[in-house]
């Protein structure tokens, strides 16, 4: 027969014997330690996340109060010294605290809609 090469599968002799039940063996592991080992895994990502935004949130703090002391103690020895060097007015006005909003100049062009 012309085609007798396409009778038997490949798979049947690549994978029959000792190979096939050590890879099926090594699979079944393999995807077991997977199963017990990822919920594990999930949990120890879900601690370190909680514990670094902590530690985050803390750090920043600490932080932002050594600069607020290190800002406070410039401009306290400044003005002791005689020189008063006020704070630009960005620094010193709210915006938004008003709770108006700020009108704004009016920019570009405004063109009227002729329909004909």
């Amino acid at each position: 027969m012309i085609y007798s090469q396409f009778q038997q599968s490949p798979f049947q002799t690549r994978f029959s014997g000792v190979k096939g039940w050590m890879a099926f063996a090594i699979g079944l592991a393999v995807i077991t330690l997977t199963l017990i080992a990822l919920p594990f895994v999930l949990l120890i990502g879900a601690v370190s996340f909680i514990l670094l935004s902590l530690f985050g949130r803390l750090f920043l703090k600490r932080q932002l109060a050594r600069f607020r002391q290190q800002e406070q103690g410039a401009y306290g020895t400044k003005q002791g010294e005689g020189e008063v060097e006020r704070e630009p007015q960005i620094f010193r006005e709210r915006p938004f605290s008003s709770g108006r909003p700020q009108p704004t100049p009016h920019q570009g062009r405004t063109f009227e809609h002729d329909p004909s």
